[in-house]
C-alpha cells in the first residue's frame, strides 16, 4: 500500500496508566488498525518525524485496510509540548484517547520503574522534596521529553525529573484542547478500565463511531504490572554490557531494536514485591502530593463533567 493515509486516533497516555492494556484490548478489532509494535512515537521523535509520515506507513501500515480507523498508542505523547500541534497538522479530525491513573499511583509507579533499572538512588520522600520546589516545577513542566529510543539504558538523572509533573494531567491536556476541540478527547481513568474493562472499550468504540459489541478474547488481563525489585541484578546487566565480545555484537544491532530488546528485558525482569512498595509511600509523602495535585484533579473535573474516581481528590 502506497496510501499515506492519515491517523484516525491515537491513545496519547498517561505513562504507566494501563495504556498497554487498552492498546491490547483493542489491537484485534476487526475494524481497527494498530500496528503489533504498541510504541510508534513518530510525533515525539524527530528522527522519526522528518523522515515522513509516508515512511512510517510503509514500514507499519503496509497490511491495514483503508477502511480500518488506522491508531497507534504512544504514552509519552501526552507529556510531549510538540506533539498536539503536529498531531493537528497531521490531521485535525484526529480522535485522541487519555487513560489517567490516580495521579499519585502514577507518580509511584514511575518512581519504582526508576529504582528498579537502577536510575534512582532517592526514596521517594526524597524525590517528592526535590522535584516539586518553584524551580524545579518550572524547569520539568515545559521540558521535552527524553529520547527512549534505546530504552533505559544507562542511569541518566534526566529521565528521573518527571514524576510529579506527568501527573499533572489537565495542564497537559490543556496543550491538546488548545488544537482540537473538546469532543475529539475522551478521558478515560484506569481504575474504572480495571473495574468494568467492557465499559471502557464500549465507550471507546462509541467515541470512533463504531458499535459497542466487541469484546476482547484478553478483557480483563492486566500487562506490564511494575514491580520493586530485579530477577537479574544490575551489576550484572553493566558487566555484561562490559565484555567486549557482548559489544561488539551489541553495537551492531540497529538502535530501535536495542530499543526494544531494552524494554521486553525490563518488562520481564522483575520481582513483585507489593509490600516493599507500598511501605516507601508514606502517608505523609501521599498527603503532601495530593495536596499538590489537588487543583489539576479539579480542573480534569471541570474539563470532563463528572468526578475522578481518586479517593485521595473526594469531596
Amino acid at each position: 500500500m502506497t496510501s499515506a493515509k492519515p491517523l484516525d486516533f491515537v491513545i496519547i497516555g498517561a505513562q504507566k496508566s494501563g495504556t498497554t492494556s487498552l492498546f491490547r484490548y483493542l489491537e484485534k478489532h476487526p475494524q481497527l488498525f494498530m500496528p503489533p509494535e504498541k510504541e510508534l512515537p513518530f510525533f515525539s521523535r524527530d528522527d522519526l518525524f522528518q523522515a515522513g509520515w509516508p515512511t512510517l506507513v510503509a514500514e507499519h501500515f503496509s497490511a491495514a485496510r483503508p477502511e480500518q480507523l488506522w491508531g497507534t498508542a504512544s504514552p509519552q505523547y501526552l507529556a510531549d509540548p510538540r506533539v498536539p500541534a503536529r498531531l493537528h497538522a497531521a490531521n485535525p479530525h484526529l480522535r485522541l484517547i487519555a487513560l489517567l491513573r490516580n495521579p499519585i499511583d502514577r507518580a509511584f509507579s514511575h518512581f519504582t520503574m526508576s529504582l528498579r533499572r537502577g536510575m534512582e538512588k532517592r526514596d521517594f520522600a526524597q524525590a517528592a522534596n526535590e522535584l516539586l520546589t518553584p524551580e524545579a516545577l518550572a524547569r520539568d513542566r515545559n521540558a521535552i521529553p527524553p529520547d527512549y529510543a534505546e530504552g533505559y539504558a544507562q542511569a541518566n538523572a534526566e529521565v528521573t525529573r518527571y514524576y510529579f509533573v506527568w501527573s499533572e494531567y489537565a495542564r497537559a491536556l490543556k496543550r491538546f484542547l488548545d488544537q482540537f476541540p473538546p469532543e475529539q478527547l475522551l478521558v478515560l481513568f484506569m481504575e474504572d478500565m480495571q473495574r468494568e474493562p467492557q465499559a471502557s472499550i464500549d465507550a471507546v468504540l462509541h467515541f470512533l463511531g463504531l458499535p459497542a459489541d466487541y469484546q476482547p478474547s484478553n478483557l480483563g488481563k492486566v500487562y506490564h504490572k511494575g514491580g520493586g525489585r530485579q530477577l537479574i541484578p544490575n551489576a550484572w546487566r553493566e558487566a555484561l554490557k562490559r565484555n567486549g565480545a557482548f559489544r561488539t555484537v551489541w553495537d551492531r544491532v540497529p538502535p530501535r531494536t536495542r530499543g526494544m530488546i531494552n524494554y521486553w528485558y525490563d518488562q520481564l525482569n522483575v520481582r513483585k514485591s507489593k509490600a516493599a512498595a507500598a511501605e516507601a509511600l508514606t502517608v505523609q509523602t501521599r498527603q503532601q502530593l495530593a495536596e499538590h495535585f489537588a487543583a489539576d484533579v479539579r480542573q480534569i473535573e471541570i474539563l470532563i463533567g463528572r468526578p475522578v474516581p481518586w479517593t485521595d481528590f473526594a469531596t
